[in-house]
């Protein structure tokens, strides 16, 4: 029957304009979809993620992690995309617009890379970054939890979020790192675990590295972090 949504409900490819029919990712035609929602395959700095070829530091480092000495709490952070183009639109469309069918699209295109990453770091316990409830209930999804059921990867919601914050899109680095202290809360056991955190965009890792903090204090004994995208610096 999607073929009939698809004639009731049209619409049209954000990247080249053609109607959407039969195989598409709901934003996008089939074709494009393929070619401009592609993994990251630069260096990556060792402390906190960023392409090493857009914030040139040394070696291994991106200049930003040289500069402010930041020491990031989680072990390793990996991602899939940079936040531009096609990957913006998408998540955006997801959380913002709510679409989301584009979740599952998203899942499934990371999955392989995704689950590649559980594996080389051994991985215990999957934990989507939660939602405040009153965001959850406006939203009426979580979209971590959307894109990791589309990846087909299990997790466990062994996080809360107990206070409301403002969008940390709304604020720089040093209000991030204040807008989010304190406010999760572990629900689970992890003691002894190796986690992975997922969310779906890495921008100052103010949240992540927070919960990070939570995971550790309560003896999961490694955290990673996972991102669908990573917002470089300039953007």
């Amino acid at each position: 029957m999607n073929w009939l949504l698809d004639l009731l409900f049209p619409e049209y490819c954000v990247v080249c304009g053609s109607f959407l029919f039969l195989n598409h990712h709901h934003i996008a035609c089939e074709e494009c979809w393929r070619r401009y929602f592609t993994p990251y395959h630069g260096k990556k700095c060792l402390s906190c993620g960023h392409p090493v070829e857009l914030l040139p530091g040394s070696g291994d480092y991106c200049k930003r992690c040289l500069i402010s000495g930041k020491v990031f709490e989680f072990d390793k952070v990996e991602f899939f995309a940079l936040y531009d183009g096609l990957v913006e639109i998408a998540l955006r469309a997801l959380k913002f617009d709510k679409k989301l069918s584009v979740a599952y699209s998203i899942g499934k295109t990371i999955g392989g890379h995704l689950k590649s990453f559980i594996l080389r770091n051994r991985v215990e316990v999957v934990i989507p970054v939660p939602l405040h409830k009153d965001s959850l209930k406006e939203r009426g999804f979580n979209q971590c939890e959307e894109i990791l059921k589309g990846a087909r990867v299990a997790f466990s919601p062994l996080l809360e979020k107990i206070y409301k914050t403002p969008q940390q899109s709304s604020l720089n680095e040093k209000e991030r790192e204040k807008n989010v202290k304190g406010v999760f809360s572990l629900t689970g056991n992890v003691k002894g675990k190796r986690v992975l955190i997922f969310d779906d965009i890495f921008t100052t890792g103010s949240t992540v590295n927070e919960i990070v903090k939570v995971l550790k204090e309560n003896g999961a004994s490694n955290v990673f972090v996972y991102t669908v995208a990573y917002t470089p610096v300039q953007r």
